[in-house]
């Protein structure tokens, strides 16, 4: 058989060069590539102990994966590092993200699942390594980092992702956990006999170095053109007031089954936060990646579009104000007790059909479900009891971040990796 003939049959692409209509009505191509991985794969490769494949959910450089490499390199461990490059990008738009560590190859190639095969260690933060019908040999370690934490969203999709989910827990060999609360939502869904690695998130251990946020906060100004003069000499001159730049996110979940995007005054909310904080505001508005298209307003001086921004645990260092409705990075954004607030006026829909772990009104954040009932919660922001229960919500959901994860990560992998 020749290679050209594997390749295609690897990647699911073999009637799309000939008979891509065929293929469009009977989908025969996914269930054949789907089978010779099975069988091509199934007789194992040879692994090399330092090589490490990793995948994030967006497939960019992001999420913990992304902070994972980041110490990996810092450390100067002896290793080679594979991740992809999606389809619908060109190499050199997606290398620019990455560390010329980092050895990109191109997403559902054989090139990618010849990388999986031959890695001893596979890290994901979502389902990646069970969606494609990758065996994994004995010898080589799956380590799930996941992209959520604390969030209330019940983790679910439609019949083809709970299909996936199914075959986590045979393959994972371990979870990477930051809390009891995640613990027991792994355990109740879909790894319910995956040891757990309670380390942190290797993404959250940037909001404990004040000097990492600082440059963080100072990138974001400069992608969005965001002038701010220096701080210190500001507040002198104004009697002590500070004179930066309030920027203020504006970031919610992805809309699926009947519930819809509803859009914000921003105008209106940017005089609510000005009124609140005596400050320039900025407001930043970052659509999810799933919901882009649907999304349309007009950029101005105050009104940013930060929905290419990139990785989202790059951006928050730089955000003064949160605002959200179920997404999970505010969980991860109040480890820095800046203030959060949730605009969720589809709220009993959402809950009916997606479904929380916990009440909204258990968590630290004020909930509305209007814009006047949003720009009143600005207005009546108290930033004391405000962090008084982020304190106790941390505490009751047993969350044991401290800034250290990536330095237990990366010394577990260099156990694996010695095997």
């Amino acid at each position: 058989m020749s290679n050209k003939l594997i390749t295609y049959l690897v990647q699911g692409n073999f009637f799309r060069h000939g008979f891509d209509f065929f293929d469009r009505r009977l989908k025969v191509d996914s269930a054949i590539g789907w089978l010779t991985r099975k069988i091509y794969y199934g007789k194992p490769k040879k692994i090399k102990n330092n090589r490490i494949f990793v995948m994030s959910y967006d497939k960019d450089f992001s999420c913990n994966p992304r902070y994972i490499v980041e110490e990996l390199i810092r450390q100067k461990k002896d290793v080679e590092i594979y991740s992809v490059y999606d389809n619908d990008y060109t190499y050199s738009e997606t290398r620019r993200h990455y560390p010329p560590e980092v050895k990109l190859v191109e997403f559902r190639t054989k090139a990618m699942y010849d990388a999986m095969a031959t890695s001893k260690i596979w890290i994901d933060n979502a389902l990646n390594m069970v969606w494609y019908g990758m065996p994994k040999s004995k010898g080589q370690y799956y380590l799930n980092t996941w992209h959520g934490s604390l969030g209330i969203k019940r983790l679910g999709g439609n019949r083809k992702w709970m299909n996936r989910a199914a075959k986590a827990n045979k393959v994972t060999d371990y979870c990477i956990t930051n809390s009891t609360f995640e613990e027991n939502v792994f355990r109740e869904t879909f790894w319910k006999d995956v040891p757990f690695l309670k380390f942190g998130h290797a993404r959250n251990d940037i909001f404990f170095n004040e000097e990492r946020m600082k440059e963080k906060r100072r990138r974001v100004l400069r992608y969005f053109d965001i002038e701010e003069s220096n701080a210190s000499s500001d507040k002198e001159m104004s009697g002590g007031e500070n004179t930066e730049k309030l920027i203020c996110l504006y970031a919610p979940t992805f809309r699926e089954n009947s519930s819809k995007y509803i859009p914000l005054d921003f105008e209106s909310l940017k005089n609510a936060l000005e009124k609140k904080y005596n400050r320039e505001v900025i407001i930043i508005v970052r659509a999810h990646n799933k919901d882009r298209a649907a999304w349309g307003f007009k950029e101005s001086d105050w009104l940013k579009d930060g929905s290419f921004y990139g990785d989202m645990q790059e951006l928050l260092p730089g955000i003064d104000v949160g605002i959200s409705d179920y997404s999970s990075w505010v969980y991860d954004f109040m480890l820095t007790e800046r203030p959060i607030l949730l605009y969720a006026p589809d709220l009993e829909l959402y809950d009916q059909e997606r479904g929380f772990y916990y009440p909204i009104d258990t968590t630290p954040f004020p909930v509305a479900k209007t814009q006047s009932e949003l720009e009143k919660a600005v207005l009546e922001f108290d930033e004391s009891i405000y962090k008084a229960d982020v304190k106790r919500f941390l505490e009751d959901k047993g969350c044991y971040e401290d800034g250290k994860a990536c330095e237990r990560i990366v010394e577990e992998l260099d156990k694996l990796m010695a095997e």
